[in-house]
């Protein structure tokens, strides 16, 4: 984060009256994010800043674009990773459900699927987002690199003693474990809890 002197040189650079109202809002927003507001929910945002959660989602989402780096995807990676930790699954294990609050991540998992034909449900609510197993794998081969995918197989093959091993059948294999463990619905699919697994 510039400290506010570099800021303000930055803003006469531009001319003075350069940035309106919701610019500054937008830097003072994302400047919040680094520090107080870092890792809470948008619920509590809006208690803290008292303004309704539809505009903390716009500024965070506004501020993503203007100072963040969209184009590192290892960002993505690990926020998504965090998501799948708290994974839900649901219709007998065959579909998962999590909650996405960052809209910039949310329209990144979306294009990914897209891409692809494919899409996630959120017509029950936005922020959760509802896909079955194959679309699950289709966003972490997408996201997670190739050593994580040969990591999870090798073990994989080596405990369970088999060379044919697919990310459905351990999907499967994972939702029946949740299953056992007293109707156990929140589970970790990140790729520790899928090794957890094995």
């Amino acid at each position: 984060m510039q400290e506010l002197k570099s800021v303000i040189e930055n803003y006469l650079s531009r001319g003075f009256g350069s940035m309106n109202k919701n610019d500054f809002e937008i830097w003072i927003f994302n400047y919040l994010l680094q520090e107080r507001l870092k890792g809470k929910s948008n619920y509590d945002i809006s208690i803290e800043l008292r303004i309704p959660e539809q505009k903390v989602k716009r500024l965070k989402y506004e501020a993503g674009l203007k100072y963040g780096t969209p184009q590192d995807t290892s960002i993505y990676a690990g926020e998504f990773s965090k998501l799948l930790s708290k994974a839900q699954l649901k219709k007998d294990g065959s579909c998962v459900q999590f909650v996405v609050e960052d809209l910039q991540l949310r329209k990144y998992l979306d294009s990914l699927l897209k891409k692809d034909g494919r899409f996630s449900n959120t017509s029950f609510n936005t922020e959760i987002v509802s896909i079955d197993a194959d679309d699950l794998e289709f966003l972490m081969k997408s996201i997670f690199p190739d050593e994580d995918w040969n990591a999870l197989y090798k073990n994989a093959k080596d405990l369970l003693n088999t060379d044919k091993v697919t990310f459905r059948g351990l999907f499967k294999k994972f939702a029946e474990s949740a299953a056992e463990q007293a109707g156990k619905r929140t589970v970790d699919l990140s790729f520790v809890g899928l090794m957890s697994l094995l």
